[in-house]
C-alpha cells in the first residue's frame, strides 16, 4: 500500500497564547474621541438639532417674567448676646461668619416669612395667587392645601443670593406682573427685618432668665459628677489604672498568656515524640531519645547481622555458629521491641501529662480574660464619667467668670439689617432669552449628542481601525485596505479612465488590475512588501487567507494580492479553497465548470488552471468548480496534499482564497501546509470576539499566522493619518463612497 504523500511545510511560528479577553481601552484618547466624531456625526448633528428645536418651543411658548431685586446688608459683627459669644465658641462651636449669613438667607425664606408676606400684600386677592381661590373663595381661613400652594408660589418665584466675600443679601422675585414682583419682594425684606427686631428682643430676656436658673442647677450636676466617679472607682476597685490602661489584672492576663504558649510549644514537642513512637520504627526512635538502650540495641543487632552474614556465606546456613548467632539476633530484637514499648508508653504518659497542663492553663486564661473584659468595661465607664464631670465643671468654671466679666442687657443693640437697594419696577422681562436660550438649547444638544454617540461606542464590538486589531488578536497588521469605490459605481467622468476591455475581463473591484495607481491598489502592494519582507532567508510560497465569516472581501483581498504578485513577474496561482460557495470565477469572468473540485475528483486535469490576464500571463487562477458534495473531505485528502506539493514546485507563490473559518471547518484541514495565513478583518463588520476566536482555532489547527489585513477602512479613522484632509496623495481616482458594491464578496 502506497504511503501518505508528505508536503514540506513552512516554519511554523507558534501564535502567542493569550488569555481571549477583549480589552478596551480605559482611557478616551484624544484619538479615540476623533474616531467617534467623524462615525457618529450624524447623532452629534441630531442632538444639536433637536437641542435648539427645544429651545425655540420654549421661547415661542414660555410667558415673560419679570424680575425686581432688592438688596440689603446683614452686619454679622453687631451682636445683642450678654457676654457669652467666646464661651459658646470655646465649648459648643459656633458658626462662622458664611454659616452665619446662610441661616439668615434661610429665614428670609421660611413659612413664617412668606405668611407674613402674604398677609401683608392680600396675596389672597391679587393675581395670579387669587386663582388658588377659583373653586374655593377665601373666607378668612386657609385649608391645609391652599396654604402650601401659596407658600409654594411665592418660595417658587424668590430666589435670595449672597453676593461672594460680602455680606449683602440680594432678594430677586419674579412674576408676570412688574408691580406684583416689586411689591413681594420689598414685603419680604420688610417682613424678615421685623421678625428678626422681634426675635431679638426676646431671645435676649429668655437668656437673662434662664441663665441665672441653669447655674444653680449645674453647679449641683458638677458636685454629682464628683461623687459618682469617686463611687463608682470603689465600686469596680480599680486600683493601679495607668495612663494607658494597664492594671493588675492585664499584667496577669499577659503573664498566664505566656506560660500557655510555653505549655503549648511543649505538648506539641511531646506530641510528635509519641507519634514517632506508635511508628514503632527503631531509627526515628533513637534520633529522638539517643541516651536510651535502643541505640545500644541496634549496634548489636547490626554487629550480629553482620557475623551471621560473613559466616553464612563461608559455612553456609547449616553452621552451628550461624544457627547461635541466629538465636541471638532474635533475643535482640526482643529486647528492641521491648525497649520500643517503654518508650512509647513513657512518651504516651509525658504527652497526657502535658496534655492536661495545656488544658489547665487555658482555663486559666480564659478565666483571666473574663476579668479583663470585666475590668476593661469598667475603666471605659470609669473614663465616660471623668470626661463628664470634667466638662461640667469647665463649663461652670467658665459661665461663672463671664457672668462676673459682663452683665446682663435686657436691651437691645441697634438692627443690624440695612437696605441697601429697595426694589423698583423692572423694565423689562429677564425669560425667556433667546440668545441664551438657543446657545443653552445648543450646547445641550451636543453634549447629549456627544453622550450618545460615546454610548453608542461602547455598544459597538466591531473592529475599525488597525490599532483596534492588534489590540485584540495581538498580532501585527501587514496592510491596511482603504475603502473605496468600484468603478461600477463612479461617475462617468470616472468610467471614462477605466479601460473597457479590461473592466470586461474583470470584477470592477480589481484595482491591481484596473487602476494600478490607486489608494487601493497601493494598499495591496504594500500588503505585498509586507509578506515578502516577513521572512529574511525564504520567501513564503503557499500563502492562505482567511476571515470569521462570509462577506468580508477575502476574494476581493486575494485577487488583488495575486496580481500584485504577478505584476513584479512572479508565478503566481490564485486558488478558490471555497468549495461551498467561492466567487473567484466571477472576479475573473471564468467559467466554472471546471475547478479544484473536479481536480480533487480526477475528473479533470491542467485544463482546469486558467489564465485569464493576457498582460499578466504569469497568473494562473484555479476556481472552486461544480460544488462539491463533501468539501471537507476533499481538501483533507490526501490528493489536495499532493496538490500542495506540486504547486510548491511550480510557482513562486500560491494564494488559497479560503472559506470563512467560524461558518464551516474546511480551512482548518489546510492552514497547517500553508507557509503564512492571514486573518482577514473587515472595518466596522468583524467583530472583536469573531476575531479572537479565529486566531484560537487556527493556533489549535497549527497554523502559522503572520498577522491580520485590515479591509475597507476609512482612512480618517486611523490616528497616524493626519497629514492631510485627503488621503490620496496625489492619486488619480476619488474614493470613498463604498466597498465592493458591484460584487456580493465572500
Amino acid at each position: 500500500m502506497e504511503g501518505p504523500a508528505t508536503i514540506t511545510r513552512g516554519p511554523q511560528q507558534a501564535t502567542p497564547v493569550l488569555s481571549g479577553s477583549i480589552h478596551e481601552p480605559m482611557v478616551l484618547t484624544p484619538g479615540d474621541f476623533r474616531k467617534i466624531l467623524i462615525k457618529r456625526k450624524w447623532v452629534i448633528l441630531i442632538g444639536i438639532l433637536v437641542g435648539i428645536a427645544a429651545s425655540l418651543i420654549y421661547i415661542f411658548v414660555a410667558v415673560p417674567q419679570y424680575e425686581a431685586v432688592a438688596r440689603v446688608d446683614i452686619d454679622l459683627s453687631r451682636s445683642a448676646n450678654i457676654g457669652i459669644d467666646d464661651l459658646l465658641e470655646q465649648k459648643l462651636g459656633t458658626q462662622g461668619s458664611a454659616d452665619r449669613l446662610q441661616t439668615e438667607v434661610r429665614i428670609m425664606q421660611s413659612d413664617a416669612v412668606f405668611m407674613d408676606v402674604i398677609n401683608a400684600q392680600d396675596l389672597y386677592h391679587r393675581p395670579p395667587f387669587s386663582r388658588i381661590f377659583k373653586d374655593h373663595p377665601y373666607d378668612g381661613h386657609l385649608s391645609p392645601l391652599q396654604r402650601f400652594q401659596l407658600i409654594h408660589s411665592i418660595s417658587g418665584a424668590t430666589r435670595i443670593v449672597v453676593i461672594p466675600n460680602t455680606e449683602i443679601v440680594e432678594v430677586h422675585f419674579h412674576s408676570p406682573d412688574p408691580v406684583v414682583a416689586t411689591d413681594i419682594a420689598n414685603a419680604i425684606v420688610k417682613s424678615y427685618m421685623d421678625r428678626d427686631l422681634r426675635t431679638r428682643f426676646e431671645g435676649t430676656n429668655r437668656v437673662s432668665d434662664w441663665l441665672s436658673r441653669q447655674l444653680d442647677e449645674l453647679k449641683k450636676q458638677v458636685q454629682q459628677s464628683q461623687n459618682d466617679l469617686v463611687d463608682y472607682q470603689r465600686q469596680n476597685n480599680l486600683i493601679g489604672l495607668d495612663s494607658e490602661g494597664n492594671n493588675l489584672v492585664t499584667d496577669d492576663l499577659r503573664t498566664v498568656n505566656g506560660q500557655l504558649a510555653e505549655a503549648k510549644a511543649d505538648r506539641i514537642v511531646k506530641e510528635a515524640r509519641y507519634k514517632l513512637a506508635e511508628t514503632r520504627n527503631p531509627d526515628l526512635l533513637v534520633s529522638v531519645a539517643p541516651q536510651t538502650v535502643l541505640a545500644s540495641l541496634r549496634q548489636q543487632e547490626a554487629d550480629l547481622l553482620v557475623q551471621q552474614a560473613q559466616l553464612q556465606s563461608k559455612f553456609g546456613p547449616e553452621y552451628p555458629k550461624v544457627r547461635e548467632i541466629q538465636k541471638q539476633v532474635a533475643a535482640v530484637k526482643r529486647d528492641i521491641d521491648n525497649e520500643i514499648t517503654n518508650l512509647t508508653e513513657r512518651f504516651a504518659a509525658e504527652y497526657v501529662a502535658a496534655t492536661k497542663t495545656e488544658a489547665l492553663l487555658q482555663n486559666r486564661l480564659d478565666g483571666a480574660k473574663q476579668e479583663a473584659y470585666r475590668a476593661n468595661e469598667s475603666s471605659a465607664q470609669f473614663e465616660i464619667l471623668k470626661h463628664g464631670a470634667d466638662s461640667a465643671s469647665e463649663l461652670y468654671d467658665a459661665l461663672q467668670m463671664k457672668l462676673k466679666e459682663a452683665g446682663i442687657t435686657a436691651g437691645l443693640n441697634s438692627n443690624n439689617i440695612n437696605v441697601l437697594d429697595s426694589a423698583t419696577l423692572p423694565p423689562f422681562p429677564v425669560s425667556p432669552q433667546k440668545r441664551q436660550d438657543l446657545l443653552f438649547g445648543f450646547l445641550c444638544g451636543l453634549i447629549g449628542g456627544i453622550g450618545l454617540a460615546i454610548f453608542l461606542e461602547t455598544l459597538d464590538d466591531t473592529l475599525r481601525t488597525s490599532e483596534d486589531a492588534e489590540s485584540i488578536s495581538q498580532l501585527p497588521t501587514l496592510a491596511v485596505i482603504p475603502h473605496f469605490q468600484s468603478s461600477s459605481r463612479k461617475s462617468s467622468s470616472d468610467l471614462q479612465r477605466v479601460n473597457q476591455e479590461k473592466l470586461s475581463r474583470v470584477s470592477p473591484d480589481l484595482f491591481a488590475y484596473l487602476e494600478q495607481q490607486s489608494v487601493a491598489a497601493e494598499g495591496f502592494r504594500t500588503l505585498r512588501s509586507s509578506i515578502l519582507l516577513s521572512s529574511v532567508d525564504r520567501e513564503p510560497k503557499l500563502l492562505l487567507l482567511t476571515s470569521s465569516f462570509a462577506a468580508e472581501g477575502k476574494s476581493t483581498c486575494a485577487s488583488n494580492l495575486a496580481i500584485s504578485f504577478a505584476q513584479r513577474s512572479a508565478r503566481v496561482l490564485l486558488v478558490d479553497t471555497d468549495l461551498r460557495r467561492g466567487t473567484l470565477h466571477m472576479k475573473f469572468r471564468l467559467s466554472n465548470r471546471m475547478g479544484l473540485s473536479t481536480l480533487l475528483s480526477k475528473e479533470s486535469g491542467d485544463e482546469a488552471y486558467e489564465y485569464p490576464l493576457p498582460e499578466l500571463p504569469n497568473l494562473a487562477v484555479l476556481t472552486r468548480g461544480p460544488i462539491a458534495p463533501n468539501p471537507g473531505e476533499m481538501l483533507a485528502s490526501r490528493a489536495m496534499e499532493e496538490l500542495l506539493m506540486r504547486w510548491r514546485s511550480q510557482f513562486d507563490h500560491v494564494i488559497l482564497d479560503s472559506s470563512p473559518v467560524l461558518a464551516v471547518a474546511d480551512t482548518l484541514a489546510i492552514a497547517p501546509f500553508a507557509d503564512a495565513t492571514f486573518i482577514l478583518v473587515r472595518s466596522g463588520v468583524t467583530r472583536k470576539k469573531a476575531l479572537l476566536r479565529v486566531r484560537e482555532q487556527l493556533r489549535r489547527a497549527s497554523a502559522r499566522v503572520l498577522g491580520t489585513i485590515i479591509n475597507d477602512v476609512d482612512m480618517r479613522l486611523e490616528n497616524y493619518y493626519t497629514y492631510s484632509k485627503r488621503y490620496d496623495y496625489d492619486y488619480k481616482s476619488n474614493y470613498g463612497a463604498g466597498y465592493g458594491a458591484s460584487d456580493v464578496d465572500k
